[in-house]
């Protein structure tokens, strides 16, 4: 199998994976699906209210980039199709399910039954899920935190899991059509 090809399957296996132990935690820690992690239909009002405010965080935050001089991002090779549509899939899709599970979802959960509670809560799994994303500039550390506040925000006013997790999927996948 070609170096690429595996490569690629590899970003595609790892997030999945990644679901499923999530998911298997959360089902060890007797944390329930729907109240614990999310998964229930959001109300509707803020759904939409978040999606609208995510749109217009992306725009402010790609015009703040662009006059810092932020880096612009790297556009992706000259890639067969095959490898562009499993890369979607892993970067665009997979991979922020994982994180929202991980982040917005366990996380998040589990910090609000501290002192922390929910606004610490966001606060803290917002801070971790920007040094996560270490590999970037400092700026735009500070703007995925800020991008991870939004979230926590969206998942615990919609009490869903669903609407952070359709934000990060369209974010990455601006992100990639800026890369392609």
């Amino acid at each position: 199998m070609p170096d690429l090809l595996l490569s690629t399957l590899s970003k595609v296996v790892l997030p999945a994976l990644g679901i499923g132990a999530l998911l298997f935690a959360a089902k060890r820690r007797k944390m329930s699906l729907t109240e614990d992690i999310g998964f229930k239909v959001p109300k509707l009002v803020p759904a939409l209210a978040f999606l609208l405010l995510w749109v217009v965080l992306i725009a402010v935050e790609e015009l703040l980039s662009s006059a810092i001089g932020g880096a612009s991002p790297k556009p992706w090779p000259d890639y067969a199709l095959h490898i562009v549509l499993l890369r979607v899939l892993a970067i665009g899709v997979l991979g922020p399910i994982a994180e929202e599970i991980a982040f917005r979802g366990l996380l998040m959960s589990w910090l609000k039954g501290t002192r922390l509670a929910v606004y610490g809560a966001i606060l803290v799994s917002s801070a971790l899920w920007s040094v996560v994303h270490i590999q970037y500039a400092p700026i735009l550390m500070l703007l995925i935190f800020v991008d991870g506040v939004v979230l926590g925000a969206a998942r615990h006013f919609s009490r869903s899991i669903y609407v952070p997790v359709a934000m990060h999927i369209a974010g990455n996948l601006f992100s990639i059509w800026q890369s392609l």
